[in-house]
């Protein structure tokens, strides 16, 4: 990333560049996230991923360890998110400005081709597998009604978490406050539009895709999942797919890459915090809490089901 000020000149931003101004800032944990997440992570995954796909492990073993780099691996990301909004706050300014490099495309591309390997890992792994016992020996019962009074709990959590979502994504997380340049506020859509209006496409569908589509779609599979009658084939189907869409949901990277930001960002411009962050933050916590609950209903159901097996 180039980033341009008035009467300061131009300055390039790398990974490494990065780490080290974050450093001479004292600003450590900081350093230390992105080297963890941006710098590390990216190569011990492709060990690990190379590791899982030639030598011999147990199938339980195998699993195991591509659920941990399944979660893990959009984190990665952190940097580049913490790039984007560089951009979107450089838009339409006069006397600042910010142009993404090759870097920062191969980068998303990288990290994103090494989540697709990952996936497609778990698929040949999971392929060879024999199915797990239908706790609800394929009947027409909803997940959430058959674990009890987690049903009744759900309802609220999950209206409240696309809701607190749905606000989260459009009210303004900051707005620039620096002389000279214009008083823009920006919320997720509003970041979206900004990368669309310049031209830089591959990251505005990038953002839609991890901050709005992924996280939505993955509360709508936990509903389907809870709350209507599915047969079995169905209920494992739209299992899997949930926890995959998971995996590619990033609206708790971008609130981090937002705090992030904060601690450092106003050196490059002035703005004011707006109550957007503390929604995206609310709504973080919430959808992970409404995700506990689902997956606490569909352990309660296992656990009534074997414990009934268990009697006979």
């Amino acid at each position: 990333l180039e980033f341009s000020a008035a009467f300061q000149g131009r300055e390039r931003y790398s990974i490494p560049h990065t780490i080290e101004l974050m450093w001479n800032l004292d600003l450590y944990a900081i350093a230390i996230l992105i080297v963890a997440f941006s710098l590390t992570f990216p190569f011990v995954k492709l060990i690990m991923l190379t590791t899982i796909l030639w030598l011999p492990m147990t199938r339980t073993g195998r699993s195991r360890t591509l659920s941990i780099l399944r979660q893990l691996g959009r984190w990665s990301l952190l940097d580049v998110f913490i790039a984007l909004i560089i951009l979107v706050l450089a838009d339409d300014q006069l006397f600042i400005g910010a142009t993404p490099r090759v870097g920062v495309t191969l980068f998303l591309a990288a990290i994103c081709t090494s989540m697709f390997t990952c996936e497609l890992l778990e698929y040949f792994n999971l392929r060879r597998e024999s199915h797990p016992v239908d706790p609800l020996k394929g009947r027409h019962t909803p997940v959430y009604w058959a674990a009890g009074w987690l049903f009744w709990l759900m309802i609220p959590m999950v209206v409240l978490a696309i809701g607190s979502l749905l606000i989260a994504l459009g009210l303004p997380y900051f707005q620039i406050s620096e002389m000279l340049l214009k008083h823009k506020s920006y919320s997720v859509i509003k970041s979206i539009t900004a990368l669309l209006d310049s031209g830089w496409w591959i990251f505005a569908y990038s953002m839609l895709a991890f901050l709005v589509v992924f996280p939505m779609l993955r509360l709508v599979t936990l509903g389907l999942l809870g709350f209507v009658p599915l047969n079995r084939w169905f209920r494992r189907v739209i299992d899997r797919w949930t926890g995959i869409i998971g995996a590619w949901s990033m609206l708790d990277v971008f609130a981090l890459a937002l705090l992030l930001f904060l601690t450092e960002g106003s050196n490059l411009v002035g703005f004011d915090i707006h109550d957007g962050l503390y929604v995206i933050i609310a709504s973080v916590l919430v959808y992970y809490v409404t995700v506990f609950i689902a997956i606490l209903a569909i352990r309660r159901v296992l656990r009534r089901s074997h414990t009934t097996a268990d009697s006979l």
